[in-house]
């Protein structure tokens, strides 16, 4: 479901890595969610919950604040080094329509987001990391019936967000967001990596939402696990997704890792 991209060779230069100036790729996507393109009435994609093929795939999205954070894992492949620039988030608020997002905050670490010891590379909750918000897919579901392909109440937007060019090495790290609507008090979503046919999106269950203190609803999943860090399946099934983000930046490769050998030089 990851998709990666071609790299460029890397070379260390007294003791640097240079990778020259390479033009901004998209370095992986966590995976789809829409799942009908182009088929609500306005000729907008859709993402479609399956919650009358999968009994109890309910989950239309899963809050990404304004007091909520997700996050989900992603892996820099051995012998590469990602620097990192911008990402892509998906959420919509109920009823914001058109009217784009207020504010982004990422954070990315080095590590779980919930283990001692994980170390943020990139602390993005100073300052507003939001650079664009455009509207695209609708959120829907098989359970809407007759408006299923029209209902407009859940437009997802695409939201750009900027990172200080951050270089990562071979590892596993995690994305880790929390964002603001149209209205900033009110509640946002991000919806699940959602492919037709398909109830579970992920093999690992890596997908993480934290927990905001004053939950009194004993049916919320976080009712309980104040400010902490839990896994979650999509509604009341037993079915796990992953969430989907795009991280877009450089990829360089380390000749010696991938040969085996320096080169030898261009004269003796």
């Amino acid at each position: 479901m990851k998709v990666f991209s071609h790299a460029a060779p890397l070379v260390w230069l007294a003791g640097m890595l240079v990778a020259g100036s390479a033009p901004a790729v998209q370095l992986v996507s966590n995976g789809p969610f829409v799942t009908n393109p182009g088929a609500h009435q306005t000729g907008a994609d859709v993402s479609l919950a399956q919650d009358v093929t999968y009994v109890g795939y309910t989950a239309l999205g899963f809050n990404a604040g304004p007091d909520y954070r997700l996050a989900d894992d992603f892996t820099v492949p051995p012998g590469h080094y990602w620097t990192i620039t911008s990402t892509q988030l998906f959420a919509y608020q109920t009823g914001g329509g058109d009217a784009p997002f207020t504010d982004a905050r990422v954070i990315i670490w080095q590590g779980p987001p919930d283990l001692t010891g994980s170390i943020k590379k990139f602390d993005g909750t100073v300052s507003n990391n939001l650079v664009s918000s455009t509207p695209g897919a609708y959120r829907t579901a098989q359970s809407f019936g007759a408006t299923m392909f029209s209902d407009t109440a859940r437009r997802i937007h695409t939201l750009e967000t900027a990172v200080t060019p951050l270089l990562l090495g071979p590892g596993t790290y995690f994305i880790d967001w929390q964002l603001k609507g149209p209205t900033p008090s009110a509640a946002v979503f991000t919806p699940p990596v959602s492919i037709l046919g398909q109830p579970s999106t992920t093999f690992g269950s890596f997908a993480r939402l934290k927990c905001p203190a004053g939950i009194t609803d004993p049916e919320d999943e976080c009712y309980g696990p104040t400010g902490q860090w839990i896994y979650f399946n999509n509604g009341t099934s037993s079915y796990v997704v992953d969430l989907p983000f795009v991280l877009f930046g450089t990829d360089v490769v380390d000749a010696i890792f991938k040969t085996g050998f320096e080169a030898p030089p261009a004269t003796p």
